[in-house]
Order: structure tokens, then C-alpha cells, then sequence
């Protein structure tokens, strides 16, 4: 899986990840409240677009960390700290430019 992350200020780069790995870094919410952190996921032939932080949907959720898996079947589940819960988000096909 290649994957690269970035938001409006920040890009992460390319990285490829195998079966198993894990990414993280930090980062801290702007002063109005607009952060967001997206990824383009290359895996299998195919795109994919999520967002990883979204200050309007995740600040609650995401106490402290963030957590993502993108399963073996290629669903993308998040964890949310408030509930102790995973939950399945969507990933977005990219549309071949």
C-alpha cells in the first residue's frame, strides 16, 4: 500500500506500507478550529481518498490520538475514544486524472 498524507501546511509524503505497519505523527488543531489531515491511498490497482482529521468531525472523537485501519478487504475503520468503538468510514474512489 503506498499512501501519502498531507494537509494545508504539512505533507507527510509517499510512504509504503506492508501488511502489519504502522504510521503516526502528530500534529496540533489551528486556532480556528479548520484542521484537516487527508490521505490518497494507493493499494491493489486502485485510489483511494479519506480524510484522516477533520477538526469538525474528530475533535471529540479523537481525545488524543487518532487511530485508522484499513482492513485486508480494504474497509477503512476509525476509532473513536469517547465511545471505545471502531466504526467503518468510507474510502472514496479517486477518479483517474
Amino acid at each position: 500500500m503506498n499512501i501519502h498524507c498531507q494537509s494545508k501546511d504539512d505533507d507527510l509524503g509517499n510512504i509504503i506500507l506492508k501488511n502489519g505497519d504502522e504510521i503516526k505523527w502528530s500534529f496540533s488543531d489551528n486556532f480556528w478550529g479548520t484542521t484537516l489531515f487527508y490521505c490518497d491511498v494507493q493499494w491493489e490497482n486502485l485510489n483511494y481518498h479519506f480524510d484522516v482529521y477533520s477538526n469538525a468531525r474528530d475533535h471529540k472523537k479523537c481525545h488524543s490520538k487518532c487511530r485508522w485501519m484499513i482492513s485486508d478487504y480494504g474497509s477503512l475503520y476509525g476509532y473513536d475514544q469517547e465511545s471505545g468503538k471502531w466504526s467503518s468510514f468510507p474510502l472514496k474512489p479517486m477518479r483517474a486524472s
